[in-house]
């Protein structure tokens, strides 16, 4: 092989380090920049960073802490909107399912708070692994001695509980989970031999079920081999996890980055103070440095210096680009503040990014968890995106919308007759959305609803 040199000349990006430094704070959440400014300040003597945010800025996202008496002490319930800065539109929770539904009895406040707290105390799976008595003794200075002992009361509020949705929460074992489950279905199926046995399988010889011991359990019932088999069957139906549907994994606190408000009919937005990074150079050091510069071991800190004015510079800069990317936002989306998630337009990154004269993917960044909170909720920037969907009318809507429509269909349906896609196809044309069947499929399962079958009361 002969040897030879060839001169080529290609274009390479080079992205220098105050770029990449830039990128990198453009994207981390402000609880990140938090731990992120810490971090430098203690790696550099000439930044001076104040943290401003403390527990006390980070509302609880739930009414009731799990397993903490403290919190519920001051959270009743009431009727009246919470414009907390806290409440985030993310999946729901058990939690936010069963306070819903404590919300709608019609019992009093005090049975209100009591079936909360007990809804708080639920792991993840939907169980209580708390005693109930240990729980009782807690809350005892809370109650009113007049209606009865603090575990009767206690008692009374669990019941309730495991009455809500989904069938089988507040169970305190498996057993009691099975049997809440099947005690959920409806006069005509518990009158089934199947139910029937499963029903006293659940409640007497769960473990004899677990040791595949069926001889035992048909001595015991007297029943045969079909019937234990058609009643095994039903068992297997059964959720071991009634929280399997919900998000267990929601943070428990955040930072708005910017807070929108209604000025004189208007929806402006402005940064969260308590969001922004107080952080600045040492003035004084940067003078000795500056004054002594060119002498020898000034070489170090001069480098310390221009990273500290590097980090300055570009955290203001990553301020006044979300605020920038916020005020976009809420331009095109007045009528979402004014009349809510249906009336939200379609929006895309593209549109925000020719807006404000940055690239798109710059302003993607800027959306991925940066919050911004509302007097309606404290929404990712990410929420107010969506694609559009036509109309019968030749008009568009966002896809935001057509997910509000289809919960509130699935919400108002008859239970034991649940809508199909296509029936939810047919109910937004009657009010003027075009929508195919496979749409409605993927946004009722981004939404977590059950297919139809699912979703009948049994």
């Amino acid at each position: 092989m002969k040897a030879s040199l060839q001169l080529r000349f290609s274009q390479n990006l080079a992205l220098t380090p105050q770029l990449q430094q830039s990128i990198k704070l453009l994207q981390l959440s402000a609880m990140e920049l938090e731990q992120e400014l810490i971090q430098a300040a203690e790696q550099n003597p000439l930044i001076n960073y104040e943290s401003e945010t403390s527990f006390s800025d980070k509302e609880p996202l739930e009414h009731f802490s799990h397993r903490s008496l403290g919190a519920s002490r001051g959270n009743q319930f009431s009727d009246e909107d919470d414009d907390r800065l806290s409440r985030v539109s993310l999946p729901e929770s058990l939690l936010d399912s069963l306070i819903a539904q404590i919300k709608l009895l019609r019992i009093s406040p005090e049975e209100k708070s009591l079936m909360g707290f007990i809804a708080g105390n639920l792991d993840e799976h939907g169980y209580l692994d708390i005693e109930l008595e240990d729980l009782a003794e807690e809350l005892a200075t809370h109650m009113d001695p007049e209606d009865g002992s603090a575990l009767e009361q206690a008692k009374r509020a669990l019941i309730r509980l495991q009455q809500l949705e989904p069938a089988g929460v507040g169970a305190r074992d498996l057993a009691e989970c099975l049997r809440l489950q099947l005690e959920n279905f409806t006069a005509d199926n518990k009158l089934t031999v199947a139910w029937k046995i499963a029903h006293k399988i659940c409640s007497d010889y769960l473990d004899i079920l677990a040791n595949k011991d069926l001889a035992r359990i048909k001595k015991l019932l007297k029943v045969d081999d079909e019937d234990l088999q058609d009643s095994i069957q039903l068992i297997k139906t059964l959720k071991h996890n009634p929280a399997s549907e919900f998000d267990i994994h929601v943070d428990s606190t955040l930072i708005p980055d910017v807070i929108v408000k209604n000025h004189k009919g208007q929806w402006t937005v402005a940064l969260n103070p308590a969001a922004a990074p107080k952080i600045s150079l040492h003035e004084e050091y940067a003078k000795v440095i500056k004054d002594n510069r060119g002498k020898e071991g000034m070489d170090g800190l001069q480098q310390k210096l221009q990273e500290a004015r590097w980090l300055v510079k570009n955290v203001l800069q990553r301020s006044d680009t979300i605020l920038k990317v916020a005020k976009a936002i809420v331009d095109r989306q007045q009528n979402f503040f004014n009349h809510g998630p249906i009336a939200m337009r379609p929006l895309v990154l593209r549109e925000i990014a020719d807006t404000i004269g940055m690239h798109e993917s710059t302003v993607s960044r800027v959306t991925t968890q940066k919050y911004m909170a509302t007097p309606a909720g404290c929404f990712e920037f990410k929420y107010f995106f969506g694609s559009q969907i036509s109309t019968d009318t030749g008009g568009s809507v966002s896809s935001t919308a057509i997910r509000t429509l289809i919960k509130q269909a699935v919400a108002e349906e008859n239970k034991e007759k649940p809508l199909s896609d296509t029936q939810i196809v047919d109910l937004l044309a009657s009010k003027g959305f075009v929508v195919a069947r496979r749409t409605i499929a993927k946004y009722r399962e981004s939404l977590r609803i059950p297919a139809v079958h699912l979703r009948r009361k049994q």
